[in-house]
């Protein structure tokens, strides 16, 4: 399955991420950068995040956690966008659209809660720090890499200029066990017992533009997955 990466950029010292909804910083080559990373992928975010941004990211799949589907379903409801309740929805769309497209990761950009949710499950993330002791926020992303666990696989530094406002670096980690940098999930966790999810499922793969899913049996809807059900299913 697609590997889990975060998205972070956080002041350098003070761990800051974010202030009043805002970043506290203009770095115009992190955002080209951010943009680099992250098209053609599915993007995971908060509600808050999502609002800041203003509009779903194009040529991205976007997945947004929030409390209020049918408030913000109503906004947007057509295009490259889908609002889930929980951890569990979110990650569900984002391996389902991931496997059929071909996607190698898939992004958790934000905010701090989000992170949070899913702390225990990322094994990448690309993190941009911001060399300032001047930036003030009042959202966090605090975690520390031990050397043991992670590995620096990339690290780059660029100075303040006409475009950025601060210096910063960029680094990826990546965790050192292979096991632990691999998921893995049942192909049964994307079939489903309820016909009535037929129709819902068709919409959401009609949104983004997915083939339409074959159905087998009275007692199973079957999505189908391109190649990996031809081997799943041929034994």
């Amino acid at each position: 399955m697609p590997a889990i990466s975060f998205v972070v950029a956080r002041s350098e010292p003070g761990h800051v991420i974010g202030c009043d909804n805002k970043l506290p910083w203009r770095l115009k080559t992190d955002l080209k950068n951010f943009k680099k990373i992250t098209t053609d992928h599915v993007v995971i975010m908060g509600r808050k995040t999502f609002d800041s941004i203003g509009r779903p990211l194009p040529n991205r799949i976007n997945i947004v956690l929030s409390t209020r589907l049918t408030e913000h379903s109503s906004k947007f409801p057509e295009g490259n966008i889908f609002f889930v309740e929980n951890r569990d929805s979110a990650l569900y769309l984002a391996d389902l659209f991931s496997f059929m497209k071909g996607y190698k990761d898939i992004f958790v950009i934000g905010g701090g809660v989000v992170y949070e949710e899913f702390k225990q499950t990322f094994n990448k993330i690309y993190l941009t720090e911001v060399y300032s002791d001047k930036i003030r926020g009042d959202a966090f992303f605090n975690y520390e890499f031990d050397d043991r666990e992670w590995e620096l696989e990339n690290n780059e530094r660029f100075p303040a200029s006409d475009d950025d406002e601060f210096p910063f670096g960029f680094k990826i980690w990546k965790k050192r066990d292979l096991k632990a940098r691999e998921r893995s999930r049942f192909l049964s966790s994307f079939l489903t017992p309820d016909e009535n999810l037929k129709e819902w499922e068709l919409q959401q793969l009609e949104k983004v533009k997915l083939p339409r899913p074959t159905f087998k049996g009275p007692k199973r809807v079957q999505l189908e997955l391109p190649e990996v059900r031809k081997i799943a299913f041929s034994k």
